[in-house]
């Protein structure tokens, strides 16, 4: 199936120095791209930058922001930027969710948007094992190395990448994430999320991707979300064991 309609949500935070030129970048890709800007009010003016940007540049059809009260954490954003889309009306037949740093390049996006036309509900753009990481500091590697090896020793699925934001959605993957609910905000939403992609049977596709740190701007992942994300891994291990074995049994059952 041909893809000529992608909606790429963004979920900003304290981005006025890359987020209008990432906007600008995606929707060069091709008339079919639109985008959808998630702010949680940030302090340097993100959104008002976005806003005039949609205004000045004539973005109105392609573009569309939305602000949130407060910071509320990227898995929120997510799905509020998934929901929009789903009620718009405009018949997106691709989902991305990226950071707004340009550590995952719009160039790359492309490539993710022909595995989902090959077939698979779910494609991350992955940084293992055949990826490249530039510019991280020794205790992003830790700490990236640390929970992927749980959730892969944990979560038995053959992924190799369940930290990385970079990814590419079917409709009906879009669906799976609104129908279910998420107990996790920040960054281990994006654990939480898979495991329940992988749960409705999503066929998982992963791609080679380079990811550069970020230049501009301020990282806005703390150490009591790093440490929270670690400990959140078990707990969303345990709920997957816990629906897996129950579906075994309800299949053996009829």
């Amino acid at each position: 199936m041909k893809i000529e309609r992608v909606l790429v949500v963004l979920p900003s935070y304290n981005e006025n120095e890359n987020i209008v030129n990432l906007m600008e970048a995606i929707l060069a890709l091709g008339p079919g791209y639109a985008v959808c800007v998630v702010d949680d009010s940030s302090p340097d003016g993100t959104h008002e930058l976005v806003r005039r940007a949609i205004e000045s540049k004539e973005w109105a059809a392609r573009a569309h922001l939305i602000v949130r009260a407060k910071k509320d954490g990227r898995g929120g954003a997510v799905r509020t930027g998934f929901q929009w889309g789903h009620d718009s009306g405009r018949g997106f037949q691709a989902y991305v969710e990226m950071d707004c740093d340009f550590s995952h390049e719009p160039k790359s996006i492309p490539t993710g948007i022909a595995k989902l036309e090959a077939g698979a509900d779910v494609v991350l753009g992955s940084r293992y094992p055949d990826g490249k990481i530039e510019g991280w500091p020794i205790q992003r590697h830790v700490f990236s190395f640390l929970a992927n090896f749980l959730a892969r020793t944990l979560i038995h699925s053959g992924v190799h990448d369940f930290t990385n934001g970079f990814r590419f959605y079917s409709p009906a993957a879009v669906e799976v994430l609104l129908l279910n609910s998420q107990k996790h905000k920040g960054y281990i939403y994006l654990s939480e999320s898979l495991s329940q992609l992988l749960l409705a049977g999503m066929s998982i596709r992963e791609f080679p991707i380079y990811f550069k740190n970020r230049v501009r701007g301020v990282s806005n992942t703390s150490f009591a979300e790093v440490k929270n994300a670690l400990l959140g891994i078990f707990s969303i291990a345990r709920e997957h064991r816990r629906r897996r074995t129950g579906r075994k049994i309800e299949s053996r059952a009829g």
